[in-house]
């Protein structure tokens, strides 16, 4: 139950014709900020085509926390019940972003000859680019091509590489503040 009384029925309606909205876009090659744009427009459209029932309802589309709860509740049921959305979702990379906690804005690749591979408490690769500019990236969980480095770490120095990373803030004690690190996603 939603707000004050928003019903079952409802909400399925809801959901079902976001889900009908969604379908008409094409998410192939959209982000998850993209994602969350269409989804905002599409409820939107949906919620005000519902506006009486919804304030018979107690909700009111003019009360930012009304809107957030019919929201919340259709974007739950959208995952369960409309495969486009979950396809989508999927797809733009928002549920890893919402896994990680991250933005879009924070990804990126550098490419360039891996130089070296710096273990210790936290290993980290030493990335030279194009520009003769030598990158730092942090390797603190597993990612795609990783099993490559583990096992053959001598042969991969002096290769090209590229890398894919997600730019991560860290406490760093000894300047007794937040850094931005680059934590690695992926290597080719």
């Amino acid at each position: 139950m939603l707000a004050q009384g928003l019903n079952n029925e409802l909400s399925n309606q809801l959901t079902k014709e976001t889900c009908d909205e969604l379908s008409k876009s094409d998410f192939s090659k959209k982000n998850a900020e993209d994602l969350k744009v269409a989804l905002g427009f599409s409820l939107l459209k949906v919620l005000g085509q519902h506006g009486p029932e919804l304030t018979t309802s107690g909700l009111s589309l003019s009360d930012p926390k009304s809107v957030e709860k019919v929201a919340t509740e259709i974007g739950a049921r959208l995952v369960i019940s409309c495969p486009v959305f979950l396809d989508a979702f999927k797809r733009s990379g928002a549920v890893e972003e919402q896994l990680r906690g991250t933005s879009a804005s924070a990804r990126g690749s550098i490419s360039g000859r891996l130089v070296k591979i710096v273990s210790g408490e936290f290993t980290y690769l030493q990335v030279e680019d194009a520009k003769g500019k030598i990158e730092k990236l942090w390797w603190m969980e597993y990612f795609d091509g990783s099993n490559k480095l583990l096992s053959n770490s001598q042969s991969s120095l002096e290769r090209a590489v590229k890398v894919n990373y997600i730019e991560r803030e860290v406490f760093n004690s000894t300047l007794n503040d937040y850094v931005k690190i680059k934590v690695i996603t992926g290597i080719e």
